[in-house]
């Protein structure tokens, strides 16, 4: 019975031990700040520095091992970080005024649930908006912004990721940017350089993954480009050399659309209005739109397995069409 309750004793000892294993720090400078946290397990570290007025931020851990560095400075930022699972990381950093995490109604400023998430982001000036939101194991999830009123947050999510070993990068530079991706399935990924990187004003980014191993990536440079890659199926690539969609100039429109298994394409515009479209459904499909000049137009669709299109467009105001299936 004395050993018995000796070990009892040591039991509840050893959890009053690692439930005092949690620490949290909290430094605010200026008036009106505000934050909580919550930590539930053992081994959760919570840092949060806020400088300025008005300031709010939320940070709810529960496991084993997790991580979340909160940094704001300026005024009426808000945040909320929500770690669900073990080893999960989140690295926040605001700069500049009414900067939000998650949104208007904070569905998501960092949301993970599952085990060894990372997810970083960064914005620096005024009335920016990011969002992420990820459920799995091994996700990868980076915002960065710098400039005004930009957002990658469009539709409650800013990068959304459901599976294992997603992998995703949103970077911003300029004024009224937008952004948003989606992930499905196992080990999908944005891009290792760029999974939709925006620098100018007005650019549109938007990709969606469904399936296993797809790659897609964006990169948009100057004013008012739309970009859109979409991929249902498995082992698809819209990457081509580090980018599906690749724009230089301003008021471009590229789209990707593949469904099916192991399609590539990739567009290339250098210029202004230029508009490429390339749509594969099948397997082992290839194509390639290159547009250097102003006002091309190019529209690619194959349907079927194995499928071979090369358009290149040096001038302007050419247009072209390919239409393969069997």
């Amino acid at each position: 019975m004395k050993k018995l309750m000796l070990s009892a004793a040591f039991i509840m000892c050893v959890a009053a031990m690692f439930g005092q294993m949690n620490v949290s720090t909290v430094t605010q400078t200026g008036s009106g700040n505000g934050s909580s946290v919550s930590q539930t397990g053992y081994m959760n570290l919570s840092d949060v520095d806020q400088t300025g007025d008005g300031n709010a931020s939320e940070v709810t851990q529960s496991g084993v091992t997790n991580d979340s560095d909160v940094d704001q400075i300026g005024n009426d930022n808000d945040f909320d970080v929500d770690q669900v699972g073990t080893d999960n990381e989140a690295d926040v950093y605001q700069e500049g005024d009414r900067n939000l995490g998650g949104g208007p109604s904070l569905i998501w400023g960092t949301n993970q649930d599952g085990m060894r998430n990372y997810s970083t982001t960064s914005s620096v000036g005024d009335d920016n908006n990011a969002g992420t939101a990820q459920w799995g194991n091994d996700n990868t999830a980076a915002i960065d912004q710098v400039g005004n009123r930009n957002t990658a947050n469009g539709g409650n999510f800013g990068i959304f990721q459901i599976g294992d070993e997603n992998d995703y990068t949103t970077t911003q530079i300029g004024d009224d940017n937008f952004a948003t991706a989606f992930q499905f399935g196992d080990r999908n990924n944005g891009n290792f350089l760029w999974g939709t990187r925006q620098e100018g004003n007005g650019n549109s980014a938007t990709s969606e993954q469904d399936g296993d191993d797809n790659d897609s990536g964006t990169g948009q440079f100057g004013d008012g480009n739309t970009s859109s890659i979409l991929q249902v199926g498995n082992r698809n690539d819209a990457n081509g050399g580090f980018y599906g969609n690749f724009q230089v100039g301003n008021g471009n429109t590229a789209a990707i659309s593949q469904f099916g298994d192991d399609n590539d394409a990739q567009n290339t515009q250098l210029g202004d209005d230029n508009d490429a479209t390339a749509t594969q459904d099948g397997v082992l499909n290839f194509s390639r739109i290159t547009q250097d000049g102003n006002m091309n137009f190019a529209n690619t669709s194959q349907t079927g397995a194995s499928h071979s299109s090369i358009v290149d467009q040096i001038g302007n105001s050419n247009s072209s069409t390919v239409t393969q299936s069997n």
